[in-house]
């Protein structure tokens, strides 16, 4: 059984229930097919704490968020698609907040798989 957390957009949470990344776990989609058919486990789906106008004010959650996701002892943190935000020419760049919490949690031996769907 593979131990699993999705990390999604503040932003995109305030109109996402998050059903895509889920049906895309469950129904081992194109980033979850690596697994087979091997059980998956979610033991997290988490929100960062957010950027710009959106950034909620308590930042200490973060940190006890991250340091949450090393004591999950997690196979994989899958990283959902709306963490990517296209710039001024339609290019899609993953958000530099999602990017530190993802170089932290790779540097702590977490793998990470970009994308959801």
């Amino acid at each position: 059984m593979k131990r699993i957390a999705i990390l999604r957009c503040l932003q995109t949470s305030a109109s996402c229930a998050g059903s895509g990344c889920l049906r895309a776990m469950f129904d081992h989609e194109k980033s979850f097919a690596q697994y087979g058919e091997e059980e998956l486990r979610l033991t997290a789906m988490w929100t960062c704490n957010g950027c710009g106008d959106s950034l909620l004010g308590n930042q200490e959650g973060i940190r006890k968020k991250i340091e949450r996701m090393k004591a999950l002892e997690l196979d994989a943190l899958h990283i959902s698609n709306c963490t990517h935000k296209k710039d001024a020419e339609g290019v899609k760049h993953l958000c530099p907040k999602i990017k530190a919490i993802v170089e932290e949690l790779e540097a702590a031996g977490i793998h990470v798989v970009d994308g959801t769907h």
